[in-house]
């Protein structure tokens, strides 16, 4: 059977390969995207969902954080489109088994199994909750599992306000009965449900009152592994503010009791476990879906993490960060075209004119020097930011980051990030980069490398030179050419080029590397500065915009004072 269209439309750009799953929120294609022939996986939301604006505006704000979120235990959300035909989430298909379906073939999966599930999930919650965004109703339908037994999350913010509750009823908190908005508390509560139906083989609760037993019934732990009952007991407290205060506290209590109760390979033995029952799940037939459940059900996808909604069925195009390198750049007109928010390029500049000559000044008129004083004094003020960076072109050097930096006076700034190289450090991983070192997350534990070796301490060293706004204010005083574009609300862009010799002689590796690769006379740049001179967006090229050329492009946002970034333990 064909599916062409799902309720009379298609995302454009889009080829539909099969039905992956049709619940009460929506139905779910795999997909190919046409220009780059990659697999992907379609929610088409319900007319119940489509046309409440509610909704829609709720979700459009989580969609807007998630697109910024990469996680290996979330699935990545790639655009959220919204034309006059419907609504619809493009997302990563990644393979696996749903938990659901896992349970309903295997049953319990015995204690370590459950814990690594839980491990995997709530580490999926933390990176939501960093980025502000609460699941809402999470249940086994959400959680895929794949060949390897790791847990990863979707459908993130899919549940009406209101509605989380009757969405998944044997995993709400008994908050969300009493008309509650979902929380981070609420998210603990529903992981521990779903923990407790894979040590028991079902929910805590069932009956017909659900609204009661969540709010009155005592919690089950008695049921359970003795060593993990005070997991429970925590997780299920009826009360939100006897749960635990984050995630990250709840996942602190877990690591304890495992290693306390099964030994310091715990994890890689729960993992192993899951993956074995994941793979038996795969061979027997999707279960039916629930009935008290109003979630999609059948999905197996993961969440979604979109780019900002498009207008009259137009959909912004994304690339993998698998194929970063192949991500075509603009021109360096575009490239400021995207510095100005979406404002039509403007004409190629004529040399500006000074009123009163200046010899020593940059062509163009502008001097560098005093202005990255006034940018450097700016951040150092600031303490720290959100930030984004890729680095695409020929000649090898592809990056992707996204994190949060902060800046200690007299050292480099300091990291905690997601990024991904190419070769073997292709996969996204998340760190913290301290001083000279890299610490990497290695399931529950840290691992340390100098910055700068190889592999991912090397791709590290890059983000953390690329993204530096002090690299930046240093192309600016290099700067032989440095002009200004007219001002607006959101800031003002200083576009500039810098000798070759000029970067040999002054500038840190990642950007040497960008001259000897592609041959390039200078490097061009532009920095978009907001009114209190703080970076916002910039690019750097080397080389022909229609040549052999290495473009880095980032941002900066939420500029202000952040909390130290310390340096993890390592195992």
């Amino acid at each position: 059977m064909a599916f062409n269209v799902v309720d009379g439309w298609t995302v454009p750009g889009f080829t539909h390969d099969r039905e992956l799953g049709n619940g009460a929120s929506g139905r779910v294609m795999l997909a190919t995207d046409d220009m780059t022939s990659t697999k992907v996986a379609i929610k088409y939301l319900g007319a119940g969902l489509a046309t409440d604006e509610a909704f829609l505006s709720r979700f459009r704000e989580s969609a807007r954080a998630l697109s910024q979120l990469e996680d290996p235990n979330v699935v990545d959300l790639y655009d959220f489109v919204e034309t006059p035909d419907g609504a619809a989430i493009v997302m990563q298909y990644a393979e696996g088994v749903s938990l659901r379906r896992v349970l309903a073939v295997q049953g319990p999966t015995g204690p370590l199994a459950a814990l690594s599930m839980l491990g995997g999930t709530l580490l999926g919650l933390a990176a939501a909750h960093e980025a502000g965004v609460v699941h809402g109703a999470m249940r086994p339908a959400n959680v895929l599992v794949d060949a390897n037994g790791n847990a990863t999350l979707t459908d993130f913010a899919t549940s009406p306000a209101g509605t989380e509750a009757q969405s998944a009823p044997p995993y709400a908190a008994p908050e969300l009965w009493d008309g509650a908005p979902a929380t981070v508390a609420t998210d603990v509560y529903a992981a521990t449900a779903v923990f407790y139906e894979c040590l028991t083989g079902r929910p805590p609760y069932a009956g017909r009152n659900m609204a009661r037993l969540h709010r009155e019934a005592p919690v089950p732990a008695d049921e359970v592994p003795g060593p993990l009952r005070h997991l429970i007991h925590q997780g299920l407290a009826k009360d939100p503010a006897e749960r635990p205060r984050s995630v990250a506290d709840f996942l602190g209590a877990l690591e304890d009791a495992a290693v306390s109760a099964y030994g310091p390979s715990w994890e890689a033995q729960g993992r192993g476990r899951l993956a074995e029952l994941a793979a038996l799940a795969a061979t027997q037939p999707e279960p039916p879906k629930p009935k008290a459940s109003r979630s999609s059900g059948r999905n197996p996808i993961v969440a979604v993490t979109g780019k900002q909604p498009g207008s009259g069925g137009a959909r912004t195009r994304w690339i993998l960060a698998a194929v970063a390198a192949l991500m075509v750049v603009g021109v360096a007109a575009g490239a400021t075209a995207m510095l100005r928010d979406g404002e039509n390029p403007p004409p190629d500049p004529a040399p500006a004119q000074s009123s009163s000559p200046q010899p020593t000044l940059p062509a163009g008129g502008v001097d560098g020097k005093p202005l990255a004083t006034q940018i450097d004094q700016a951040v150092a003020q600031a303490n720290g930011a959100q930030f984004s960076y890729r680095q695409t072109g020929c000649c090898g050097f592809p990056a992707t980051a996204k994190g949060t930096f902060g800046l200690v006076h007299g050292q480099q700034p300091s990291y905690s990030l997601t990024f991904a190289g190419s070769g073997s450090a292709r996969k996204a991983v998340r760190g913290v980069i301290v001083e000279d070192r890299l610490y990497l997350r290695a399931g529950r534990r840290w691992k340390s490398s100098a910055l700068g070796a190889s592999g991912y301490s090397e791709v590290a060293d890059q983000v953390r030179q690329g993204s530096s706004a002090r690299n930046l204010t240093s192309l600016m005083r290099l700067a032989t050419k440095l002009t200004k574009e007219e001002s607006t609300e959101t800031g003002t862009i200083y576009e500039g080029a810098v000798p070759a010799g000029q970067i040999e002689a002054y500038m840190p590796k990642p950007f040497t590397d960008m001259v000897r690769a592609t041959g390039a006379q200078q490097i061009a740049f532009a920095i978009k500065i907001d009114t209190g001179h703080r970076p916002v967006a910039f690019w750097v090229r080397a080389g022909a915009e229609d040549g052999r050329h290495q473009m880095m492009h980032g941002s900066y946002t939420k500029w202000g004072p952040k909390p130290p970034i310390k340096a993890p333990r390592a195992a």
